[in-house]
């Protein structure tokens, strides 16, 4: 039988949650699938874990890796083994609800010109729940723009047409960025990325995860990859453009809002054909959105908004949020099927609590 959707995982020792992420597929009310999973020479109780659904379900294909390849390269390994017409990623932590798989595959049947999606999502630690991405465009326009100065594309919340995964691939010389990578390849590829503004998935944040462990590596590598982005599409940025980017924007552990002023009239006066213009407005707004989320204060805030054009920054504040609203709505939706009770949190982010 012909699998309409095959389902990458790579797992190195993640007998933690392994089992629930792997049910999650399972349960999907899509059925027509296939998991390839890389073990990557986990030391734990992974292989077994693996053993005992690939023996109760023949849609699950476990493949050992000999030595350990890292991620990149074992999703590399596991994209050339697939056999569907669409690939969709999978985190061994991670939770796909029902409706992940269905939903999916029913909007890149309809929308043959995008190349590769992916969803809202609600993020899980320590037993507390919240939306992500709420309020944030879904356009390709916007993630071709938004990836000027952030990744807005969840990773294992990505399904793409299986052709363009098994052309591009990940770049593995890189340890924790490859998504990133990918996303502005394609981009610079023209090929068309969207999100499915639906919560499709739950995101579980650890103290483990990669992000929050190799954060030296990750400057480096989004450095790299940006200002390939950046000369390919726009302009090379110089040195001094570089620090404050990387600090300042991208990671934002130094705001500062008189430099940040300074890089959006260099990024507007670069602008070109390859953005639409509204849509790096729409960037760098959400840039001060998190500056304002952060330590930057309100006033700063506002006089920074001073460069955008008043008929811009009304609408756009209006339309986040109405985004937000039905964003949080569906999380809420979401959060009751699940049993999850809603006991705090913000008009924009609402956090549930089992």
């Amino acid at each position: 039988m012909k699998v309409d959707v095959s389902v990458i995982m790579s797992v190195y020792n993640g007998e933690a949650y392994l089992a629930e992420a792997i049910e999650s597929i399972i349960n999907q009310t899509f059925q027509n699938w296939e998991l390839i999973v890389i073990n990557d020479c986990s030391t734990d109780s992974t292989a077994q874990i693996l053993a005992d659904f690939a023996q109760k379900d023949a849609r699950v294909k476990v493949h050992p890796n000999e030595v350990n390849l890292r991620l990149p390269t074992s999703l590399n390994k596991a994209i050339s083994l697939c056999s569907g017409k669409y690939i969709a990623r999978m985190d061994a932590d991670d939770i796909s609800l029902p409706g992940r798989l269905e939903n999916q595959y029913k909007f890149m049947e309809e929308n043959p010109d995008v190349s590769l999606s992916s969803c809202r999502f609600m993020t899980v630690k320590n037993g507390v729940y919240a939306s992500g991405g709420a309020g944030g465009r879904c356009d390709s326009d916007a993630i071709k723009a938004m990836l000027l100065v952030a990744n807005p594309i969840l990773h294992p919340g990505v399904i793409a047409k299986a052709e363009v995964m098994k052309e591009f691939c990940y770049d593995t010389t890189l340890t924790c960025t490859e998504d990133l990578e990918l996303w502005t390849r394609l981009a610079m590829a023209n090929h068309k990325m969207k999100i499915l503004p639906e919560c499709l998935l739950i995101y579980r944040l650890h103290d483990k995860q990669i992000t929050s462990t190799t954060l030296e590596r990750q400057h480096t590598e989004v450095l790299k990859i940006q200002q390939k982005y950046y000369s390919s599409l726009l302009q090379s940025m110089d040195e001094d453009m570089q620090k404050f980017y990387i600090s300042g924007v991208y990671f934002k552990e130094n705001a500062s809002i008189d430099r940040f002023v300074k890089y959006a009239k260099w990024l507007r006066s670069i602008a070109n054909e390859n953005f639409d213009k509204k849509s790096i407005d729409y960037a760098l707004f959400e840039i001060l959105a998190e500056y304002k989320r952060g330590t930057v204060a309100k006033s700063d805030v506002i006089k920074a908004m001073r460069m955008f054009n008043p008929c811009f920054v009304a609408k756009e504040i209006v339309r986040r949020k109405m985004t937000a609203k039905k964003d949080i709505a569906k999380c809420t939706k979401v959060a009751n099927q699940l049993g999850l009770k809603q006991t705090s949190g913000t008009k924009e982010f609402p956090i549930f609590e089992k």
